[in-house]
Formats: structure tokens, C-alpha cells, sequence
């Protein structure tokens, strides 16, 4: 049974899955500790408790909770999924913490559990470095880089849509404008020339001086 000065709770990400494990919780008006990996227990000793969800140094989830029960807590964090060109090596940073993932050798890949906050992206041995917010979304790298924000992204079906999430990124690779198409006419043979010049601005008599005079 849960007494009446306890709650239990069970931390979730934006799908659902537990990660109770990879949180931390901190509570104003009581006393929070992991019981194991599914569940936080909170001692309260008021009649409700401030708890504070933090992932990776970052709070992700504020809640006002009511002693005597069960909760399951969404908070901010999802997974980053990052598209690049094998030859690229790229460095994520969390902004405000010590956090640094270093990325390379792969097409894809996928940072699991990550807090809704402000990341930079740089590609390594380049001068490319940009900070962008991220809450959610796909964040693809090509040969040169820009931001293309949600919006753009669904009045461009060409590209790709957005995998995860609420938002995503796009760093896309500006295409060369193409040449204008020449229009090749068909050349005369040497028999069709002299008929031309033959049969000059006359008025057709037969038919295949008509095909000559009209072919182009």
C-alpha cells in the first residue's frame, strides 16, 4: 500500500518509454530517492510537493503533486536523430553543460534521451558552427550548410520530412542552377537541300515536296 506521505513515480520520454534510470528528481517538500530502475519514491512532508525532473544537468519537468498516489511524468527529452555524409566527423555540444557527443564513420545517427535545450553542431575541420534550439526532429548535414526551420520543410515536399518529434532542421547542400536546354533542330541531308533550292517559294505540287517544304 502507498502511505499517504509517499508518491510514486514513473519518468517517461515524449514516446512513452520509461527513464527513470537516466533522470534525476529533486523534490521541495519532501525527500526523493530511485527505488529501482522504473520508479522515483518521494517522501512529501506537506500536502503537496514541488518535484523537478533534470536530465543531463538540464530540468526537463516541473510538476505540483499531491501525496497518496502514482504519477507518470512526460518530460522534454527525445531522441536526436543526425544525417550526414560518412566523410564528415561532427561534434554536438549541450549548451550550459559539459556534454559533447563526437560523431564519425557513420550516414546516421541516433543520440538517445536527450533534453529539449539549445545544442551546437560543428563540423570538425571545417569553420561551420551554428547553435540551434532543439526540441525534437531531424538535423541533416550536407556539403554546405543552412538551417531550414519546420515551416519551409512542409512547403518543400521534395525534401525530407521530419522523422521525430515536433521540429526539425534541415542542413541541405544549395544545388547549381541548371543550364537552360538547347533546342537542336534536325539537319537536312544533302538530296533534301537540293529539292529546297529546287523547288524554292513555288507551291507545292506532290505530296513529298509538302513534307519537305514543312519539315524542320
Amino acid at each position: 500500500m502507498v502511505r499517504a506521505d509517499e508518491l510514486w513515480l514513473i519518468v517517461v520520454n515524449q514516446y512513452g518509454e520509461p527513464i527513470s534510470d537516466k533522470v534525476q528528481v529533486i523534490t521541495i517538500g519532501g525527500k526523493a530517492e530511485l527505488y529501482n530502475e522504473t520508479y522515483w519514491l518521494v517522501r512529501a512532508n506537506a500536502s503537496r510537493a514541488l518535484v523537478k525532473v533534470y536530465r543531463l544537468g538540464l530540468c526537463v519537468g516541473e510538476f505540483q503533486l499531491e501525496p497518496n498516489g502514482t504519477y507518470r511524468l512526460r518530460v522534454l527529452v527525445g531522441d536526436m536523430l543526425i544525417q550526414a555524409p560518412r566523410s564528415l566527423t561532427i561534434r554536438v555540444k549541450l549548451l550550459g553543460t559539459n556534454h559533447t557527443w563526437l560523431l564519425t564513420g557513420e550516414t546516421s545517427y541516433i543520440i538517445e534521451d536527450l533534453p529539449y535545450g539549445t545544442y551546437e553542431i560543428e563540423i570538425v575541420g571545417s569553420n561551420f558552427k551554428k547553435a540551434i534550439y532543439w526540441e525534437g526532429g531531424v538535423i541533416s548535414i550536407g556539403r554546405t550548410y543552412e538551417i531550414i526551420p519546420e515551416a519551409l520543410l512542409r512547403a518543400m515536399p521534395f525534401m525530407i520530412a521530419p522523422a521525430i518529434g515536433a521540429s526539425a532542421y534541415r542542413l541541405r547542400r544549395r544545388s547549381k542552377a541548371r543550364a537552360k536546354p538547347r533546342k537542336i533542330k534536325k539537319a537536312r541531308t544533302k538530296r533534301e537541300r537540293k529539292v529546297m533550292r529546287k523547288v524554292g517559294d513555288k507551291k507545292p505540287e506532290t505530296l513529298a515536296e509538302a513534307l519537305l517544304m514543312t519539315e524542320v
